[in-house]
C-alpha cells in the first residue's frame, strides 16, 4: 500500500525519505451559527499526535494519520493504515487566533469563531 521513495532535498543536498500511500477524504459535517463555524471530522483510529490543521491563505487543511497499529480488525480493508485528508475554502471573517481542535472518539472538532467585525449586531434606535 505504501511506498517508499527516496528524494533529493535541493536546499540542503540531503536525501530524504517520502512515503506514498492511501489518503482518503475524511466524512465531514459542517455546521454555521451566530458565532462561529463547527466541522465534526470522522477520523477513526486517529491519535492526537497524528493529526495537523493548517489554515493558510484561506485554506484549511486536514490531515490526520491512522497508523498500522490503530485499534480494529487488521483484516478489513477499512481498518488499515490511511492517511485522511480534507482541504477547505474559509471564508473571510474567522478569527484564526481562535480556532480550537479536540479530538474524541474517531471525532475531530473543529471550531472556527468568526470575528467580532462580521457578527450581525443589533443596531439601538435612539429617540431624538
Amino acid at each position: 500500500m505504501a511506498n517508499q521513495t527516496e528524494l533529493v532535498n535541493r536546499s540542503n543536498g540531503r536525501v530524504e525519505t517520502v512515503r506514498q500511500g492511501e489518503a482518503v477524504a475524511p466524512v465531514v459535517d459542517v455546521y454555521e451559527n451566530v458565532d462561529e463555524l463547527l466541522l465534526l471530522v470522522d477520523v477513526p483510529g486517529a491519535t492526537n499526535d497524528g493529526i495537523e490543521v493548517q489554515l493558510d491563505k484561506g485554506q484549511l487543511t486536514i490531515l490526520a494519520k491512522r497508523p498500522e497499529d490503530a485499534p480494529g480488525p487488521v483484516l478489513m480493508a477499512e481498518y488499515r493504515s490511511c492517511d485522511y485528508l480534507r482541504v477547505f475554502s474559509v471564508p473571510q471573517g474567522i478569527d484564526p487566533s481562535k480556532i480550537d481542535a479536540q479530538l474524541s472518539g474517531g471525532v475531530l472538532r473543529l471550531r472556527l469563531p468568526k470575528a467580532e467585525a462580521v457578527k450581525p449586531r443589533r443596531i439601538e434606535v435612539k429617540q431624538g
